[in-house]
């Protein structure tokens, strides 16, 4: 091969490869990506932080599914989840202590808040979020 057909072999080869990476940043996300059903609640609250997740869509039968966290385990505080379903009923789960949590819910969520719990109160609450 010649100088000149090496050139241009290269020049083809390099166009061929910016085609190619072109494309696959041009692809969609997939499926799951896009249709994102989860959705997270944080509180911090005296030094602690506690977290509710809720997926309206969890893929394992059940009609949404709900996991707690509570990140601080030496103290008596422990997290809790106040749940409204789609129908305007309300639900609670908890309390989670040092530790984490998860429970299959029986209807999608509307709305839900993830708080601090010292039995028998809430002592501090996220807002609401939507899944």
């Amino acid at each position: 091969m010649t100088l000149t057909g090496f050139v241009r072999a290269a020049a083809v080869a390099t166009a061929v490869a910016a085609m190619a990476v072109g494309t696959s940043l041009a692809t969609p996300q997939s499926a799951s990506a896009a249709t994102q059903t989860a959705r997270k609640a944080s509180l911090w609250w005296n030094g602690a932080r506690y977290e509710a997740e809720v997926d309206n869509n969890p893929g394992n039968g059940a009609p949404s599914w709900l996991w707690l966290a509570d990140y601080k385990s030496d103290d008596y505080v422990g997290t809790i989840a106040h749940v409204v379903f789609v129908d305007g009923t309300t639900g609670t789960w908890g309390p989670v202590y040092g530790g984490t949590g998860t429970v299959g819910l029986p209807k999608d969520v509307r709305s839900f808040q993830v708080c601090s719990y010292f039995a028998p109160t809430y002592t501090a609450c996220s807002a609401g979020v939507t899944p």
